[in-house]
C-alpha cells in the first residue's frame, strides 16, 4: 500500500494501522513534499507501527533514507537512482523494487538487480495522473517474459480490477487512493485481498 498523508481521509497513522488490519503486508512511504528530516522521522514512525504487526516498510525513491531509517526496502522510478546503483549502495540490506511501464524497462530493471517490478500503470490513477496506462496487456506480457520475477501491478486498482488482474495471473497489487481515501481503509484492503485470493485460485499458474 502506498501511504501518502495528503491522500488519506483519516490521519496517516490511523490509515496505516487500518490497512495492516485489513491485510496489507507491505507499506510504501511515499511523501514527496517532506524534507529529509521530516521524511526520516515519518519512515521511522511507520516502521514502529508496521513492523510489530508483521508488515514490511519500503521507501519511495530514497535509498539513503531507507538505509538510515532501517527500512526493509526502497522502490525507485525511472527517473530515480537505478536499481544497480541502489544495490551497490545498499548491498543486501534493502529489497529493491523498480517501476516499469514496458518490457524494455522491465528487462533493464531485472538485469540491474531489481528484486521486484512494479507493473503499470494498469488503469488511470489519481496518484500519477500524468502516467498513461499500459493496461492489462502489459501485465500479460510481463508475466510471460518474467514468470518468476516478483511483481506488483499498480494504477487505479480496486477490488473488481484486482480480480480481473488476478485472473490473468497477477499475484500482487499496489494500491494508493483505493485505501488512503477510503473512510474504512481496512475494509477496502480486505476486499482487494479477497478478490485476489478468489481469482488466483482459478488463474493459470506461471510457466515453469
Amino acid at each position: 500500500m502506498l501511504l501518502t498523508e495528503a491522500a488519506c481521509a483519516l490521519p496517516w497513522a490511523d490509515t496505516l494501522r487500518a490497512v495492516i488490519a485489513g491485510g496489507a503486508d507491505c507499506i510504501q512511504v511515499r511523501e514527496k513534499s517532506l524534507g529529509d528530516r521530516d521524511l526520516l522521522a515519518r519512515i521511522r514512525a511507520a516502521i514502529e507501527i508496521a513492523r510489530p504487526a508483521g508488515a514490511a516498510v519500503v521507501v519511495n525513491d530514497r535509498a539513503d533514507l531507507a538505509l538510515a531509517a532501517g527500512a526493509d526496502g526502497v522502490h525507485v522510478g525511472q527517473g530515480d537512482l537505478p536499481p544497480g546503483e541502489v544495490r551497490r549502495l545498499a548491498g543486501d540490506r534493502l529489497v529493491v523494487g523498480a517501476s516499469t511501464h514496458s518490457l524494455d524497462e522491465a528487462r533493464e530493471a531485472v538485469a540491474a538487480g531489481a528484486h521486484m517490478c512494479g507493473v503499470g500503470a494498469m488503469f488511470a490513477s489519481p496518484t500519477k495522473p500524468d502516467v498513461a496506462p499500459s493496461g492489462p496487456a502489459y501485465l500479460r506480457a510481463f508475466l510471460a517474459a518474467f514468470p518468476h520475477v516478483p511483481h506488483l501491478a499498480i494504477g487505479g486498482i480496486d477490488a473488481a480490477r484486482a480480480a480481473e488482474l488476478a485472473a490473468l495471473g497477477c499475484r500482487g497489487v499496489a494500491i494508493g487512493a483505493a485505501a488512503c481515501a477510503a473512510r474504512d481503509p481496512a475494509a477496502a484492503v480486505h476486499a482487494i485481498r479477497a478478490a485476489l485470493d478468489r481469482s488466483a485460485s482459478v488463474a493459470p499458474a506461471p510457466a515453469p
